[in-house]
């Protein structure tokens, strides 16, 4: 299962299942992947915004409250 390539049917998948609102964890359960290969993927596409990861709204924040 590690480093498995994403097929297009996994993709079509993927797109079907943001646009149904699951969430990231959900999908990662259901297609067998990481929660990281997901959120990569996602990103990959344009199905979501790299700030909406947890990591990077902790860093955007940091560096708001230092221009402050």
């Amino acid at each position: 299962m590690a480093n498995r390539r994403w097929t297009d049917e996994d993709v079509e998948d993927l797109r079907h299942r943001v646009a149904a609102g699951q969430s990231v964890r959900d999908i990662a359960i259901d297609i067998m992947r990481s929660q990281e290969a997901t959120r990569a993927r996602m990103q990959t596409l344009g199905l979501t915004k790299p700030r909406a990861f947890k990591g990077e709204r902790i860093l955007c924040g940091a560096s708001e409250d230092a221009e402050q």
